[in-house]
């Protein structure tokens, strides 16, 4: 048997010891190795114990609906904002089903079922587009629970959506508002610059606009001062708290484009839940924040 061989047996065998793994098993494993500590599973106290504990035993079907970058969309509008929704111009199942007489010059597209794989279209540049639908036809078929076990993604239809491309006047890219809720509650949030470039750097803040970087990295990234509130900040924290009252805790993303707020999505295990912090009294307090007996009906054993 020659190298290369040896090697795609390898990787085949180490693959399917992946998928036979359970969830269990898998979180625990990857728990330790990336916040080097044992979980509690049983008793969770901790921030990333508890998101662990949700992501294996939460049960609840719109959170599952939130999830998906489609059909989170009605969810929004039953929850009154409707405005704050991008423009959506064509939902297929196949690459080849794109209708470009249907986008505009410059479009945004995106799968419903994964994160990432996302690209900024010129409906001219044909090599590009023929370049994304090879990749949409792989990721298509991709089940995105299998990477962290998130089981909120496990019965997601797979969809393309072309739609609505942002910007911002006079800013090389998108500035990212990410509010982390907790029963409804919002409790800090993060701005975020350079996500869809791929050189993101950003800061955390808690409700009053003081930092509490530090408890999540070891240096700044970007400092925050350089951080201007928006004037509607208030509006977003009520958006924020309005679609994550039903639930234990999800990230809501915003999009504030000179006053123009702008949905862009529902996060429930950040990291896939293995979140690190650098405190253990912080660690402890964001646990603390989720209330599990809340939820008792939505928890299976």
């Amino acid at each position: 048997m020659n190298l290369a061989t040896y090697a795609r047996l390898r990787n085949w065998q180490m693959a399917l010891r992946y998928l036979l793994v359970s969830d269990a098993k898998f979180n625990r494993k990857t728990f330790i190795s990336k916040l080097h500590y044992t979980p509690d599973f049983v008793n969770p106290k901790t921030f990333a114990e508890k998101l662990q504990y949700l992501k294996m035993h939460y049960d609840n079907l719109l959170q599952n609906v939130c999830s998906d970058k489609f059909t989170v969309c009605e969810y929004v509008k039953q929850c009154g904002y409707p405005e704050i929704l991008k423009e959506l111009y064509q939902v297929c199942a196949r690459p080849e089903d794109i209708d470009l007489s249907l986008m505009p010059d410059r479009f945004f597209i995106q799968c419903s079922h994964v994160q990432g794989c996302n690209f900024i279209v010129d409906k001219e540049d044909a090599a590009k587009l023929a370049s994304i639908k090879k990749i949409y036809k792989v990721l298509l078929k991709r089940k995105h629970y299998k990477n962290l076990r998130e089981n909120c993604y496990r019965n997601i239809v797979p969809r393309i959506l072309c739609g609505e491309y942002l910007e911002q006047p006079g800013k090389p890219s998108l500035t990212d508002y990410k509010i982390y809720c907790f029963q409804g509650v919002a409790r800090y949030f993060m701005v975020s610059y350079g996500e869809f470039e791929g050189t993101a750097r950003n800061h955390k803040f808690d409700m009053d606009w003081h930092s509490i970087d530090k408890y999540f990295k070891s240096a700044e990234t970007v400092s925050a001062d350089t951080i201007e509130r928006p004037k509607n900040f208030d509006k977003m924290v009520e958006i924020a708290e309005k679609l994550s009252a039903p639930f234990p805790h999800v990230r809501i993303d915003l999009y504030n484009l000179d006053g123009r707020i702008v949905f862009g999505e529902m996060t429930f295990y950040s990291a896939g839940g293995f979140v690190k912090v650098n405190s253990d009294e912080m660690n402890r307090q964001i646990g603390d924040w989720i209330d599990l007996d809340l939820y008792k009906d939505y928890l299976k054993a």
